[in-house]
Order: C-alpha cells, then sequence, then structure tokens
C-alpha cells in the first residue's frame, strides 16, 4: 500500500517571515484582491473600494489584480513593510505556500533560496499549509 501524503506531510517545514525582508513584495507577478481584500485595503488606507481599484487595481479576466512589474515593489510596500498588512489578500498571507511552491521538495529548497524565512522559526501545522493551500483559489 503506497501512501497518498505530500512530501510536506512526512516531514515537518519551517517558515517564519524574517524582519525587513519583503523579498515576496518586490517580485514580479500578479496579486489576486478579491472583495473582501478589496473593502480591507481600502479601509486601511482611508480611501473608497472605488478609488483602490482605481489607483492600484486593474481588470483582467474577471478578477481584481495588482500587478508587479519587474523591477518595482508592490505598490503598498513602504519602508516599514507592508502598508496593508492587517489587510493584504490572501495570496499575500500565504506565501510561500503556493501550490506551485509545494510541489516537490526541490522545488520548496529553490524558493527557500530566495525566501530567507524558510527553514527558520516553528514548524508549520499541516493543517495550516493545507488551509493556505485550500484557500487561494481561481
Amino acid at each position: 500500500m503506497t501512501s497518498d501524503k505530500k512530501w510536506w506531510e512526512k516531514e515537518p517545514l519551517r517558515f517564519e517571515c524574517q524582519a525587513d525582508c519583503f523579498k515576496c513584495c518586490t517580485k514580479p507577478g500578479i496579486v489576486y484582491f478579491d472583495k473582501a481584500s478589496i473593502e480591507n485595503a481600502a479601509k486601511i488606507l482611508k480611501i473608497s473600494s472605488e478609488l483602490l481599484k482605481k489607483e492600484f487595481l486593474l481588470w483582467d479576466d474577471g478578477h481584481w489584480v495588482h500587478e508587479v512589474a519587474n523591477g518595482d515593489p508592490c505598490a503598498f510596500l513602504v519602508p516599514e513593510g507592508c502598508s496593508i498588512h492587517n489587510g493584504k489578500p490572501i495570496q499575500c498571507r500565504s506565501y510561500p505556500f503556493w501550490k506551485e511552491n509545494m510541489t516537490s521538495k526541490s522545488m520548496w529548497s529553490l524558493v527557500g533560496a530566495f525566501c530567507p524565512g524558510i527553514g527558520f522559526g516553528s514548524h508549520v501545522a499541516i493543517t495550516t499549509i493545507r488551509k493556505f493551500l485550500n484557500q487561494f483559489k481561481l
């Protein structure tokens, strides 16, 4: 009988964001904002949801997104860190536990070369990892 467990269910993973890192906030890509993320970010920034969309987001293929261009940090990154930290999108909260990063132990190691929080801190519970992987779906 073979085990259906994923590699990350067989060995404990450690992760803890490192102070003043913000590397994931400078990586080019797309950040998806659902309705709750838009409302939370607007409230934190003390602007309307409509203004947040107009100033920071694009409507792309049925989703509101924030595009981080190559060479530019996320528009919400300020010297102190994420300006919308307490209301940031699920995608940001769940990093580095993204499906593409969890496909294999070697991929996780590759991501660890970029993200200094991988391999540090407390063990992350399997239930937490599963929750992150299941939360962000398009």
